[in-house]
C-alpha cells in the first residue's frame, strides 16, 4: 500500500498589532485572518497527503514556505496511477524525487488566466511543460487541471489529476545538479515559448470556470470515512476548500474517485475503475456508487473475475451496474424499490430488518460523502442480469500472429481518431507492455529497446508508446540505422521520442502536441480518418500514421508506420 503521510510543519502566524493609547485612543482592530503558504495548503488538505510526504522526503517543504511559486499539485488519486514500486523507488531516491517534484513548480505567480495564454512554460526543475486547451479541458503535458487558482500567501496552486514526469535524461542527470536557487522568482511572469500551431480553443473554454479552492483561515472540515491516510496531527483533516451543508461537512474537491482511492477497503475496485477508464466519470458527475469491498471481490470465482477484468467492455458494464445517477441519501434508498443503473438495467432495493439490500448485497455502514455523490460499501459484487462473459480463447500453443491479435478485438472506440482497441499478446514475461511489444510486428523495436537498456525505464510507470513496426524500420536508410546502433545516446534519444508519460487515449489524442520522454514535443494531426504523429514544420508533418490501439495493462501502444526522429537529433 502506498504510504500516505501528511506532514504539518508550520502553525498559522497571526498578526496581533497592539495599539497603545489612553482614553479616546482608537479601538484595536481584530487581526486579519492569516493566509497559508503553499506548504501549509498541501499539508492541511487530505487530498495532498502523498504530495506532502514526497515534498518532505525531497527536502522541499521549507522551500515552498517562502519565495513566490506556482505549483501544479497532483492529488492522491494522481499518485495512485503510478505503480507502487515506482513511487517507492522515487521516495527512496532523493535526487530523482526532487527532480520530479520541481517539474511541478514554476517560479512566480501564474494565474489560471495566464496559464490559458501559454503554449509552454519553464519549471524550476529546468524542463519545460506543454499547455493545451481542447475539448473543454486545460492540460499541462498529459495532466488535466481539475481546480484552479488556489491562492496561497506565497503563490498559487493548480490541482492536477496526473503526476507530471520530466524528460528521462533530466531525471537521470538530477543527481549531478544542485537544487535550483528558488528563494526568489525568476520573473514575475514566466517567459513563454512562441505559440505552436494548434486548433483554436473553443470560446466556451475558460479555466477560470473550474471551481477555485479558497483558502480558509480557520474552518475545519472533516469527513465521515476512515481512510488509510496517516496524519501527524488531527489538524491534518483541516481542509482548505469550499464546504457543502450536508450532515458532515465535506470538502468540495473530494470526488467519488478520490474517496475510493483513499479507502483501502476499495483498492481492488480502484484498480478496476482505472482499467475501465472510468476515473474521470467519477470525478465530474453526480452519482451514487454501490462499492464492493475487497472482501466482496474475494468471494467471486477467480476465473470469472479474471474474464471480466480482461475485457474492457464487460468490465465497464459490470462497474456501471454499481452506479446510479444523483446523490442519494440513506432515506432515499429506504424509500425506493428500484433504481436505474448507469449500465441501463435496474437494481432492486429492499429492507431486511434494519439492513438495506441492493439486489442480494447488503450495504455496510452509512454513506461516504463526496463532493459529487455518495458511496455505499456493499458485501457482494453485483452482476447485470443480461451480462454475457466471453470465454477465454483456447491456447493451442501456436505462435501469436497479427491476425490472431485482430481476432481478439474487444472494442472499437468511436471517436474522431477512429482507433481500434485490440488485446495485448498473451502474457509471457509478466509485464504487459513487454509482452505486447513481443508481438512479431515489433521484433525490431523490442530488440532496440533492450539494446538501449530501456526496458526498466519504460515499465516503471504507465506510458503511451507510438511503436514503429518492422515495416516502419525497413523504411529507414541502412546507414541511419547503422549510425544509431553504434551511438547508444542517439539510439536512446530516438526511442524515447516515441514514448509519452501516462496512458493517452480517446480525448487525450485530440491535442496538437504531446510531450515525449525524450523531452521534445510530438505533433499530432488528423489525416482523414487516421491520426498522424511526428514533427510539424510549416504545416507539413513529417512522421507516420496510426489507427489501432493495443492495450498493455495500464499502458497503451499505437503501432505506427514510420520511425519518428526528434527535432533535436544531430
Amino acid at each position: 500500500m502506498k504510504k500516505q503521510t501528511s506532514f504539518i510543519t508550520l502553525s498559522l502566524m497571526l498578526a496581533t498589532p497592539a495599539l497603545a493609547g489612553g482614553a479616546g485612543a482608537p479601538a484595536a482592530r481584530p487581526a486579519p485572518a492569516a493566509c497559508m503558504t503553499i506548504s501549509q495548503i498541501v499539508a492541511k488538505d487530505p487530498n495532498f497527503s502523498t504530495l506532502a510526504t514526497a515534498l518532505e522526503a525531497a527536502g522541499l517543504t521549507n522551500t515552498l514556505k517562502s519565495g513566490s511559486y506556482t505549483v501544479f499539485a497532483p492529488t492522491n488519486a494522481a499518485f495512485s496511477k503510478l505503480p507502487s514500486d515506482t513511487l517507492a523507488m522515487a521516495l527512496n531516491d532523493t535526487e530523482m524525487l526532487r527532480s520530479i517534484l520541481l517539474y511541478h513548480v514554476v517560479p512566480g505567480k501564474v494565474t489560471a488566466k495566464q496559464v490559458m495564454g501559454m503554449s509552454s512554460g519553464m519549471t524550476a526543475q529546468g524542463g519545460s511543460f506543454l499547455v493545451t486547451v481542447t475539448g473543454g479541458k486545460v492540460m499541462i503535458d498529459n495532466a488535466t487541471v481539475t481546480k484552479a487558482d488556489v491562492v496561497a500567501c506565497n503563490g498559487i496552486v493548480h490541482v492536477i489529476d496526473t503526476v507530471l514526469m520530466p524528460a528521462m535524461d533530466a531525471m537521470q542527470g538530477a543527481a549531478d545538479t544542485a537544487e535550483p536557487a528558488m528563494a526568489e522568482p525568476v520573473v514575475a511572469e514566466p517567459v513563454m515559448a512562441e505559440p505552436v500551431a494548434a486548433p483554436a480553443a473553443p470560446a466556451s473554454v475558460d479555466l477560470m470556470s473550474i471551481p477555485a479552492t479558497p483558502v480558509s483561515s480557520g474552518m475545519t472540515t472533516t469527513t465521515n470515512v476512515t481512510t488509510s491516510t496517516t496524519t501527524t496531527d488531527t489538524a491534518a483533516s483541516t481542509a482548505t476548500t469550499d464546504t457543502v451543508a450536508t450532515g458532515d461537512t465535506m470538502m468540495a474537491g473530494t470526488t467519488l474517485y478520490d474517496m475510493i482511492v483513499a479507502d483501502e477497503r476499495f483498492s481492488t475496485l480502484r484498480d478496476l475503475i482505472s482499467d475501465a477508464e472510468l476515473t474521470e466519470v467519477l470525478m465530474t458527475t453526480d452519482y451514487t456508487v454501490f462499492a464492493p469491498t475487497n472482501a466482496a471481490f474475494e468471494n467471486v470465482n477467480p476465473e470469472q473475475l479474471a474474464l471480466i477484468a480482461s475485457n474492457p467492455d464487460v468490465l465497464k458494464q459490470v462497474l456501471l451496474y454499481h452506479v446510479v445517477t444523483g446523490k442519494l441519501t440513506g432515506e432515499d434508498l429506504a424509500a425506493a424499490t428500484q433504481l436505474r443503473s448507469a449500465e441501463g438495467e435496474s437494481l432492486d432495493l429492499t429492507l431486511d430488518g434494519t439492513s438495506q439490500m441492493v439486489n442480494t448485497a447488503m450495504i455496510d455502514g452509512a454513506a461516504i460523502e463526496a463532493s459529487n455523490g455518495n458511496i455505499y460499501a456493499i458485501n457482494e459484487l453485483l452482476l447485470p442480469p443480461e451480462l454475457v462473459i466471453p470465454e477465454m480463447p483456447a491456447d493451442d500453443g501456436m505462435e501469436t500472429t497479427d491476425a490472431a491479435v485482430t481476432d481478439t478485438t474487444t472494442a472499437t472506440v468511436t471517436t474522431t481518431t477512429t482507433t481500434t482497441t485490440t488485446a495485448a499478446a498473451p502474457a509471457m514475461t509478466g509485464n504487459a507492455l513487454v509482452d505486447a511489444l513481443s508481438q512479431p510486428q515489433f521484433s525490431t523495436l523490442l530488440s532496440l529497446v533492450k539494446k538501449a537498456d530501456l526496458v526498466a525505464a519504460l515499465t516503471a510507470a504507465d506510458v503511451t508508446v507510438f511503436a514503429p513496426t518492422n515495416d516502419a524500420f525497413a523504411k529507414v536508410p541502412a546507414a541511419t540505422l547503422d549510425a544509431l546502433m553504434v551511438n547508444p545516446d542517439a539510439l536512446k534519444q530516438v526511442l524515447l521520442f516515441h514514448v509519452v508519460s501516462g496512458r493517452v487515449v480517446d480525448d487525450g489524442l485530440k491535442v496538437s502536441q504531446l510531450r515525449s520522454l525524450e523531452g521534445s514535443s510530438i505533433d499530432l494531426k488528423m489525416d482523414g480518418t487516421n491520426m498522424m504523429a511526428g514533427v510539424l514544420k510549416a504545416d507539413v508533418l513529417t512522421g507516420g500514421t496510426y489507427s489501432t490501439r493495443i492495450d498493455a495493462g495500464n499502458s497503451v501502444i499505437y503501432p505506427i508506420d514510420s520511425v519518428l526522429l526528434p527535432p533535436t537529433l544531430k
